[in-house]
């Protein structure tokens, strides 16, 4: 495996996630290895996702990569930076194509639930998080030295068990 300096190679034992299962639970090792948000280094995040990220090539600090899981979902994740708000990382599961809205039934093996219940045992402390109008957008974790905001999204749009069982979409670490 080639290295440059926008290329970290990952763990040439491993590769990347191939299952939503499989991705979720390297989110929660990279949470479990990690201090606070400083600790995601692009060596760190790599090796902890099996993957190779890629650096932005602005200078920025900015690294990721992504990946395909399903015929309807791929992923991404990276840790993006800026003066304001910092750093923070991101894994996000995304619709194939971007405009679809296709079921989560083949990527919700670890359901929000269970991924709350994993991050509450590494004693987070959570809360749910309400927008303005009274809607429920995500339930915030927090711990010394770091702040998880993981966001739910029904399972499928039917039938009604499958709209009110939530899946993880979006992980949101910093």
């Amino acid at each position: 495996m080639r290295s440059s300096a926008n290329h970290v190679p990952a763990d040439p034992s491993k590769g990347g996630p191939r299952t939503a299962q499989e991705a979720l639970e390297r989110v929660l090792e990279l949470i479990r290895t990690s201090t606070s948000i400083e600790s995601f280094t692009a060596d760190h995040v790599s090796r902890a996702m099996g993957q190779s990220v890629q650096h932005r090539g602005d200078g920025s600090g900015r690294f990721g990569a992504s990946g395909v899981l399903t015929q309807n979902w791929n992923y991404g994740f990276g840790v993006n930076k800026t003066e304001i708000k910092g750093a923070w990382f991101e894994f996000l599961f995304l619709p194939n194509p971007p405009e679809a809205s296709p079921s989560m039934s083949d990527i919700c093996q670890i359901d929000f639930e269970a991924f709350a219940a994993h991050l509450e045992k590494m004693g987070f402390l959570r809360q749910r998080n309400l927008v303005e109008d009274g809607r429920w957008m995500s339930d915030i974790f927090q711990r010394p030295g770091m702040r998880v905001e993981l966001f739910p999204r029904g399972e499928a749009d039917e039938p009604l068990a499958r709209t009110t069982h939530q899946c993880v979409e979006w992980v949101q670490i910093r």
